[in-house]
């Protein structure tokens, strides 16, 4: 075991942390607020638009995470492109940085798994509540906000909590698309010396380190709103 390159090297691993935060983060609250709406619009059962949105979450679900981002970094330029030659303009996507094409896969999968957390987070809401709503003059968007949607947040935290953990670590995949996260630059620093196995024992013990932490936010989270979750399951 080379300890000395695990010296090194480790503050320089961390120096990689703010770009998997950043990528967890952003693909979170896009991903889990187009969740939401899908959720909304597939429970209303709008014609057409819940049908396509069915569809959408099963195709995300079923195409592993690697594959969004090899779609997202290479065929999405190319998509882009061909856009901008079909309207007469030549779009110049070469200047986007990798970690966006990253982000936007990541926003399509917490998107489709996040809006199945939410689905049955608001089925579990006791539909006598909106009429009871509806009774003393709420309108449905009021009744949406002020009683089933916290509800059912409730609901869905500790669901939220493991989806959000699973991102984080699903981060590492980002760098076969060249961004140089925790992942990415611990190999990068192995490279020539062929450290591998201390990489990844490092990688491995941050990896742990912020899942335990983030476990414990989410269980503090989940115990804050247990008075509203016993509503909802009542």
């Amino acid at each position: 075991m080379d300890f000395p390159f695990m010296l090194q090297a480790l503050p320089e691993i961390i120096k990689a942390i703010p770009v998997t935060f950043f990528m967890a983060v952003a693909a979170t609250a896009v991903g889990w607020i187009l969740g939401l709406f899908i959720a909304l619009i597939r429970r209303a059962k709008t014609p057409g638009i819940s049908q396509v949105l069915a569809v959408f979450v099963s195709f995300m679900r079923g195409v592993p995470l690697v594959i969004l981002l090899y779609i997202a970094y290479y065929a999405l330029p190319t998509m882009i492109y061909s856009y901008g030659l079909s309207i007469g303009r030549e779009i110049d996507v070469s200047g986007v940085p990798a970690i966006l094409y990253a982000i936007t896969a990541l926003v399509l999968d917490q998107a489709a798994y996040s809006s199945e957390i939410f689905r049955s987070a608001l089925g579990s809401v006791d539909e006598g509540q909106l009429e009871a709503a509806y009774s003393v003059g709420m309108t449905k968007t009021q009744a949406m906000i002020r009683i089933i949607l916290p509800q059912a947040f409730a609901v869905a935290v500790p669901n939220l909590g493991g989806l959000f953990v699973g991102l984080v670590k699903g981060t590492s995949l980002a760098y076969y698309v060249g961004v140089y996260e925790i992942t990415a630059t611990a190999q990068l620093l192995a490279l020539p010396k062929l450290n591998y196995i201390e990489a990844y024992i490092m990688t491995t013990v941050i990896y742990e380190v912020i899942s335990i932490i983030f476990n414990k936010v989410f269980n503090v989270a989940e115990n804050s709103l247990k008075r509203f979750r016993g509503v909802a399951t009542a």
